[in-house]
């Protein structure tokens, strides 16, 4: 994906929808349940790819950008606006195509709104998302197995390589973790990427968790498609839950993709039990008519 000029995009003729640039900021009508501040969106505004949008006429507003850093996945991270929405989706999902994005996606995680709204903006359901918890972990002694886990040194060019491969081989399209996504998560606070070696001193699995205070996350589990059956899966969140509790969590959440039966068994075997009022859905409109949705999921 290539960067592009303001002037190359919107608005187009005759539209009152234009790319939001850090001089209209002060135009837009920002209310108290705004997500942003007017200094957030003016750093939005200059942030490249420009995937935001306004209405000059109303102020009204939609904050786009890549989808987990992704250069070929765009998201709404936010709509400020009622009647004017689908005409701000419409342009959102134009300027991302004109800058090479195959995909825009909207999740109810961050913009929860009915069903029939992103119908009529002609995103479809792609994702289900469910949510676990486990309850009262017990602190004990980190188990590996038959696997050696490291953490993960972000500047080792071959791991980080490594990594991206194990990723990308384990997971769908969508939900691939590109480098500058490992880079970001990486460094936020609490955040552990531990990846797991076998005796042969390949990589073959990796676990990524959170931590704050008394609750951690199991973020990402992978295990090498090509080994799975072997019981790595169980070895893997053996060793992220047994971590996470001796660092002091006694209770651990995540997510998973509701037509994955196999990690749904293997969490549910575990001991973790739905917390379906978390539950969410992600929506998607194809922008690469040469895509399908089977491309994208899997």
């Amino acid at each position: 994906m290539t960067s592009h000029h303001v002037e190359d995009l919107l608005p187009l003729p005759g539209s009152e929808i234009a790319v939001l640039t850090p001089d209209a900021v002060p135009h837009l009508r920002v209310s108290w349940h705004t997500r942003f501040t007017s200094n957030e969106l003016t750093k939005i505004a200059q942030a490249e790819p420009r995937l935001s949008v306004w209405n000059q006429r109303t102020g009204e507003f939609l904050v786009g950008g890549p989808w987990r850093n992704r250069r070929d996945v765009a998201s709404v991270v936010e709509i400020a606006a009622t009647s004017g929405a689908i005409d701000l989706i419409d342009a959102f999902c134009t300027v991302a195509q004109q800058q090479g994005i195959v995909l825009a996606v909207a999740s109810e995680q961050v913009e929860r709104r009915r069903t029939a709204f992103y119908v009529g903006a002609r995103f479809e359901p792609i994702e289900d998302i469910i949510i676990y918890e486990m309850s009262r972990v017990r602190a004990r002694t980190p188990r590996s197995g038959n696997l050696r886990f490291v953490p993960l040194q972000i500047e080792n060019r071959a791991m980080l390589d490594e990594l991206i491969g194990l990723d990308n081989a384990a997971f769908p399209w969508l939900w691939w973790n590109s480098e500058d996504e490992f880079r970001e998560y990486s460094s936020a606070p609490g955040v552990e990427i531990q990846v797991g070696y076998d005796e042969s001193r390949q990589a073959v699995a990796y676990v990524g968790t959170t931590r704050f205070r008394n609750w951690g996350h199991l973020d990402r589990i992978a295990v090498d498609p090509e080994i799975q059956g072997r019981g790595l899966g169980r070895v893997a969140l053996d060793f992220a839950v047994s971590s996470l509790a001796a660092a002091g969590a006694s209770r651990v959440g995540l997510s998973t993709q509701s037509r994955n039966v196999r990690s749904r068994a293997l969490y549910e075997s575990y001991g973790f039990h739905r917390s379906s009022s978390h539950d969410y859905r992600v929506f998607g409109r194809l922008l690469d008519l040469g895509l399908t949705l089977k491309d994208i999921v899997g």
